[in-house]
């Protein structure tokens, strides 16, 4: 045998070749069934495992617009109205319209009670005549009476003019009696003078008779001057007493006067009083007539049209309060918008949401079928309940709106990002907020798909807190809902 290989090795090599190669291809045959046999496992293992893993949807984040708004239930009025006056206590017989409701001039609005009516204003036209006596009354003069002051004055003047005539009568009395004194002292001084010549006279001698005159008469000088001594102390005295009586009379007549003018001032005083609360006793019935008389104004009117109360013009009727077989109540129970009156918008937010609205920001205004816009005029905020009132004002244009209930929306701010993407795609862990952005990877098995944590700084949530705007390095969708929990690093698959 070996030297069989000895002399043919060749043959010997070819033998051993085509063994080996007889050899090799059962070999073959096997690993390539093994490989299939693998191929299908790994298959049928990789189906398996991709049924279990978790399912999501995906969104790509895009440029978008974050907004900011707010909506509540708004309640629609007019800006200004006014009272259709209406006899308080008088029953309501019917009633045709209700608040909100857009009249026409001449429609009829409701139906008084006509007797009650009638009665009514009989009543009042007996309190106006009653108003009037009593105005009357109190428009009576309350001067006091001056004559006694006039009177006291006329007996002081009186009193006077006889003092002054008093005077001078008496000093005209001594006067006289003074120079009739000096008249007597004269004449007895010169009859002296003639009985001394004469019983001083030697040549020729006086008789007797003759010294007997020049006696006679010097003693009748003496006795008339001694009258006349008297006559003038008689005049003083005369003159002293009539003067003191007339000075009394005097006295006593501005006494009186004095008297007169307390007793007129007092009297001025009380009367001034009284003339002051007459006249605000006055000014209030003055006020009550006047309200009165409007009544009476008002009840004949609506007896004339036989207690029909009707609308003046063409106009909203705002507050309608009456109810049938009920009296009118007190107050303005029925009122018109007044003519060119602004349709006002009034609704509550949050405080939060209040602080941000600014004057003259545009709300949306939704009645039924009708929609306007209307511009923010004030913003009321109540610290207590952390609430804020606004009340806007509807465009001059807007039509179909009546008073009542409204949908208001407004719009607090539109901010454009370059990433926006659904919040349901944000998540948090203590690193921060991120995203799970889906990786793609070909391997010998296929695609698979991988979770991946892309951190994000949010920017803006809008106020329905549906979008969010992001920064960030994303690329391709991202994950906003999955079938079950899904951590960074897992493999997912999609939705199909």
């Amino acid at each position: 045998m070996n030297k069989t290989k000895e002399l043919f090795p060749a043959a010997a090599r070819g033998a051993k070749k085509l063994a080996a190669a007889l050899s090799g291809q059962a070999a073959g045959r096997w690993a390539l069934r093994f490989f299939a046999a693998m191929v299908v496992l790994t298959l049928a293992a990789r189906g398996t495992s991709g049924a279990a893993l978790p399912r999501v949807s995906l969104a790509t984040p895009n440029r978008g617009t974050i907004v900011q708004k707010a909506s509540a239930t708004a309640e629609i009025t007019a800006g200004e109205s006014g009272a259709l006056e209406l006899p308080a206590g008088v029953t309501v017989r019917a009633v045709y319209a209700a608040a909100g409701q857009q009249l026409k001039e001449g429609d009829a609005i409701l139906l008084l009670d006509l007797e009650q009516l009638q009665d009514e204003l009989a009543s009042a036209k007996a309190t106006r005549s009653q108003q009037e006596a009593q105005l009357a009354r109190l428009s009576a003069s309350t001067a006091p009476d001056g004559n006694s002051v006039t009177s006291a004055q006329q007996s002081l003047d009186r009193a006077k003019e006889d003092y002054t005539r008093t005077d001078e009568r008496t000093a005209a009395a001594v006067d006289e009696a003074k120079a009739a004194l000096v008249a007597a002292q004269t004449a007895r001084d010169e009859a002296a003078k003639t009985l001394e010549e004469l019983e001083s006279r030697t040549d020729p001698a006086p008789t007797e008779e003759e010294l007997a005159a020049a006696r006679g008469a010097l003693e009748e000088a003496e006795t008339a001057l001694s009258g006349a001594k008297q006559a003038v102390e008689s005049a003083e005295t005369s003159r002293e007493d009539s003067m003191l009586s007339a000075k009394r009379s005097v006295e006593n007549a501005e006494s009186s006067l004095a008297q007169a003018n307390e007793a007129y001032s007092l009297a001025q005083a009380s009367a001034s009083l009284t003339a002051q609360s007459n006249a605000a006793e006055a000014e209030a019935l003055r006020l009550e007539k006047e309200k009165n008389d409007e009544k009476i104004d008002l009840l004949t009117s609506l007896v004339e049209a036989g207690g029909l109360v009707s609308a003046p013009r063409d106009a909203l009727l705002t507050v309608c309060t009456v109810e049938q077989g009920q009296p009118c109540p007190e107050g303005e129970c029925l009122q018109l918008a007044k003519e060119d009156s602004e349709m006002l918008v009034q609704f509550t937010l949050p405080a939060e949401q209040a602080e941000k609205i600014t004057t003259g920001l545009s709300v949306t205004v939704t009645q039924g079928s009708s929609s306007a816009e209307a511009a923010v005029r004030t913003v009321e905020t109540d610290e207590e309940k952390e609430t804020g009132l606004v009340t806007a004002v509807l465009d001059e244009t807007a039509a179909g709106f009546k008073a009542g209930t409204a949908q208001a929306e407004l719009v607090f701010s539109r901010t454009a990002y370059d990433l926006c993407l659904p919040v349901s795609a944000l998540r948090q862990d203590s690193q921060g907020s991120y995203v799970l952005a889906v990786e793609e990877t070909q391997n010998a098995f296929g695609l698979s798909l991988t979770a991946l944590r892309v951190p994000v700084t949010v920017k803006e949530v809008d106020s329905d807190g549906q979008y969010a705007a992001v920064e960030g390095s994303i690329s391709g969708g991202v994950i906003v809902s999955s079938d079950r929990a899904v951590s960074p690093g897992a493999s997912v698959r999609t939705e199909e």
